[in-house]
């Protein structure tokens, strides 16, 4: 069970610190503070999720949280109302440093290049551990609100990547829809149950399967 605990007298030490924070300084002072505000709760919810990963839901604590990031437990409950929230907050930032990683590695290679295949299959599998946790956390009873906008964000991922490809090898999507749906099934199997080797021979044959009909596109549209 996930711990939804809150202490409300850090909530109103926080609030009361913040206020007074605001009225003691200028403007641009408080667009600072802001700055630095977000940059430490993206630093402590990036220091969660990797306790998420390594831990799993159930065995990850409060003193996880804070040892890892190096706060105490009243600057953690400053920027998170429960384990609840740290755990949504988690989800977003996995399914976003994956996806940039797919973008950043389609940056890497000239256009049509079908090096890229192999690059993207070594992020999914390299990958594995953070996509066992978030399949965990979407599957969690916790994470029922939540659920149907996550598949959403995900199905919008998988859109991304495909247009990106269709436009990087200059066909139309339609053509290599169904290839990357395969891939992204794939790389989510093999986080959970699969080897490998094993996934690494599927991908092989989606490859092959890919690379001929973008081949065969091109011969027909000339």
């Amino acid at each position: 069970m996930l711990d939804s605990s809150y202490s409300d007298d850090v909530r109103s030490n926080d609030i009361t610190s913040d206020n007074a924070v605001i009225d003691s300084v200028g403007v641009n002072e408080v667009k600072s503070n802001g700055d630095k505000s977000n940059g430490k709760k993206n630093h402590i919810i990036e220091k969660c999720f990797e306790c998420f990963v390594k831990n799993g839901i159930e065995n990850t604590t409060t003193r996880d949280f804070c040892a890892a990031a190096n706060v105490n437990a009243n600057t953690l409950y400053y920027y998170f109302v429960s384990k609840n929230h740290i755990l949504i907050e988690c989800v977003n930032y996995g399914f976003m440093q994956l996806e940039n990683a797919f973008f950043v590695a389609l940056k890497e290679f000239e256009e049509s290049s079908f090096d890229i295949f192999p690059r993207l299959a070594n992020i999914g599998f390299d990958y594995a551990p953070q996509m066992r946790f978030l399949h965990q956390a979407v599957s969690s009873p916790s994470y029922d609100e939540h659920r149907e906008d996550q598949f959403k964000k995900w199905n919008a991922i998988c859109d991304r990547l495909g247009q990106n490809l269709a436009e990087y090898f200059d066909c139309p999507i339609e053509i290599i829809k169904d290839y990357i749906n395969e891939i992204m099934t794939l790389m989510s199997y093999f986080s959970l149950w699969g080897s490998r080797d094993m996934a690494a021979i599927q991908f092989n044959r989606i490859f092959v399967d890919f690379k001929e009909a973008v081949i065969n596109y091109r011969k027909f549209a000339l």
